[in-house]
């Protein structure tokens, strides 16, 4: 099912209020949250409702989004930017939710590659030229359309994508219920592509009520956390025997970043956020894949910090306050050649647990005996 509405232009106090009533009530209830954000959606893109007993997703034709996740009666816990007008008119990218990249970042997202300067994403790509194809309350496709420049050899490559997007839930058992996606993300290149090219799946995520959530990605022991933009202070990562911890405050900008040689199953790769809402608010989001790069010559995408140093398979951002937001990401296997194009192709499940904070944890606690929770 399609939605395509209005909603209120210009500036003034209807807008303002609109918009405050929209973000910032986070007591109302899923549903409501839901037709709030597709009001704001209306006139702007067209969106899908995919739908299970248990909650909801909605997904957007700009940028080829999973813009919000409702488990429940529960609030979204996807970070989604306040200014969706203003955003989407102005062609922008960062409208929030889960989106489809390529990597690597300094080929394609920086205008002087060799310093690491000039970050832009190319409108070409994010917010791209994307069609739903086909749609039912359980799925969609997308498809899209793309030329991208490499801006360290200077070329240019055309891109083609799908987005396939399912939806599954279930009541987990009292006080704790979840929304599962499964997602088949693809891609088709061609032109003077070199040094290879892959697959980027990241999905945006909210700080919780006290400022901070943790990201926790399952390592070996011994693990070697990367730190992409630079060293991430003590008081914000924290290495355990079995995984890693990683604070979301939006508050300060660090990357962090785990080497395929640390994920305890080679090629299956899972990165967790827990973060609290409210009392029945607590989340614990999963992403994670059984397409992961199983070695450093198999990982993309360089570290700023250290052209040269490992690379990771597993990354997770903390913004600036400017925007407060956390990212959970997951890097795929590079694309491979096939005759004159490169084909990648990547399955992923998106998963959102929700309940009572004793139920989540018990449930992180599962696949994370003791976890450590900033």
């Amino acid at each position: 099912m399609l939605f395509f509405r209005t909603i209120p232009t210009g500036s003034g106090p209807a807008k303002d209020l609109f918009f405050h009533n929209l973000f910032v009530n986070l007591e109302m209830s899923s549903r409501k949250q839901r037709e709030k954000l597709l009001s704001a959606l209306e006139g702007l893109t067209k969106t899908v409702v995919l739908e299970t007993d248990v909650g909801s997703a909605i997904v957007t034709e700009y940028g080829a989004r999973i813009l919000g996740v409702f488990v429940g009666d529960r609030q979204n816990p996807f970070w989604v930017s306040k200014n969706l007008p203003g955003v989407i008119s102005g062609g922008e990218w960062n409208i929030g939710g889960n989106r489809l990249w390529v990597s690597p970042e300094r080929r394609f997202y920086y205008r002087r590659p060799d310093r690491f300067e000039e970050w832009l994403c190319q409108s070409s790509l994010d917010p791209g030229d994307w069609s739903i194809v086909s749609s039912s309350g359980k799925s969609v496709n997308l498809e899209g359309e793309a030329e991208l420049e490499d801006f360290v050899s200077q070329t240019k490559i055309h891109l083609s994508f799908s987005r396939q997007i399912s939806i599954h839930g279930e009541s987990v058992r009292k006080g704790l219920e979840y929304v599962g996606l499964r997602v088949r993300d693809a891609m088709v290149a061609r032109g003077e592509v070199k040094n290879g090219l892959n697959l980027w799946s990241l999905t945006q995520v909210r700080p919780g009520e006290s400022r901070s959530g943790t990201v926790i990605v399952p390592t070996c022991r011994g693990a070697k956390p990367i730190h992409y933009f630079g060293k991430i202070p003590g008081n914000r990562l924290r290495v355990s025997s079995n995984h890693v911890s990683f604070k979301i405050d939006g508050a300060a900008i660090y990357k962090l970043g785990i080497a395929p040689e640390d994920v305890p199953q080679p090629g299956c790769s899972k990165i967790l956020y827990y973060v609290e809402h409210g009392k029945n608010e607590v989340f614990l989001i999963s992403m994670r894949t059984m397409m992961a790069p199983v070695s450093q010559e198999e990982c993309l995408d360089v570290a700023k910090a250290d052209p040269v140093g490992p690379k990771g398979c597993v990354q997770s951002y903390n913004s600036g306050p400017d925007l407060c937001f956390g990212e959970i990401e997951l890097h795929f296997k590079p694309a491979a050649r096939v005759k004159d194009f490169l084909v990648s192709y990547a399955d992923y499940d998106i998963e959102v647990f929700a309940g009572k904070r004793g139920e989540v944890l018990r449930l992180l606690k599962k696949i994370v005996p003791k976890p450590f929770l900033f």
